[in-house]
């Protein structure tokens, strides 16, 4: 067995655990995905997974031949890269992907805006919510929620973020006495993520000590949603919490740091012409709506807070 066709379903299947996913990932269906394994396992003569109701285990020879398939394709990719790195042309396919909350109105204005001074740029938006491998080039350009992006990559952090506290205005009416600490003996219901090291923040719990976890999930579009119904206050980021009709600010709660809004992209990549043009234009777009993604400088009171149109241009730190 000597065909990179075949070794790329194995590897595929191995970095799955079964055949849907690699079907998914490979883009074609389940039974392709069977056939296409059964082809090279009768080739070979060798079973390369054996199959458990947990999923499908490497054999043996299936580590060999992963072992294998992943040298092959690092090889590739890196012909891959080093041949578009020489691509001197704006047209082409631009392959984006970022998280699907951030994937808004305003981002799709960027795009609408960026596709009308390049159109020669055919943009692919990767709509997956897992984070994308831009070393193996599972897309060319990132945007990425992150403290500390990888150091192998290149690219700036287009706007710096806060978070607050944002509950329906029925919750903020049915707690004030609690939120004005006239009332310090009723506990004050908030939604917790999973991924929290602690069950409540530090912040909250010194600001009020008497809080306590209405419910907890691992997903914001679920957290935002519990808010609205008055289940508990939700801590989130100013641009997501801010715009939403079923929520305000909790009053006396001030905004914290979040993690900062970066565009990213391989090092091979950087000179790239449609790359470069849409790393500036991003870049510039999110730095000038920074309110957004900020807040207001002042504690808030019962005043509604949400920005005015006014726009303010950031400042962009080079990540090389």
């Amino acid at each position: 067995m000597t065909d990179w066709d075949s070794l790329r379903y194995i590897l595929a299947v191995a970095r799955e655990g079964g055949l849907s996913g690699a079907a998914r990932v490979l883009g074609v269906n389940h039974a392709t995905v069977s056939r296409q394994l059964a082809k090279a396992e009768d080739a070979a003569g060798v079973r390369f997974f054996t199959r458990l109701a947990s999923g499908l285990q490497p054999t043996e020879a299936g580590q060999v031949a992963i072992g294998h398939a992943e040298e092959v394709e690092a090889r590739m990719v890196a012909l891959d890269m080093a041949l578009a790195a020489r691509d001197e042309t704006e047209e082409g396919e631009l392959r984006i992907t970022l998280p699907p909350l951030l994937a808004d109105d305003h981002f799709a204005e960027d795009l609408k805006v960026f596709r009308e001074l390049h159109p020669a740029i055919d943009i692919h938006i990767v709509g997956v919510t897992e984070v994308l491998n831009l070393h193996r080039r599972e897309a060319d350009v990132a945007i990425r929620v992150t403290r500390s992006p990888e150091e192998s990559l290149w690219g700036r952090m287009m706007t710096q973020q806060r978070s607050g506290w944002f509950a329906s205005p029925s919750y903020v009416a049915e707690y004030s006495d609690v939120l004005a600490g006239r009332d310090r003996d009723r506990a004050l219901p908030y939604i917790s993520f999973t991924a929290w090291s602690q069950a409540c923040p530090s912040q909250l719990f010194a600001e009020m000590p008497n809080s306590t976890v209405a419910i907890r999930t691992d997903d914001m579009v679920s957290a935002l949603s519990l808010a609205r119904q008055g289940v508990g206050m939700v801590r989130s980021s100013h641009f997501l919490g801010n715009p939403d009709p079923g929520l305000m600010r909790v009053p006396g709660l001030g905004l914290s740091d979040h993690m900062p809004i970066w565009v990213l992209t391989h090092p091979d990549l950087r000179h790239v012409p449609r790359v470069t043009e849409f790393m500036r234009f991003i870049a510039g777009r999110f730095s000038a709506r920074k309110t957004l993604y900020m807040g207001p400088d002042e504690v808030i009171d019962n005043a509604d807070t949400r920005p005015d149109a006014a726009k303010f241009e950031g400042t962009l730190a080079s990540n090389s």
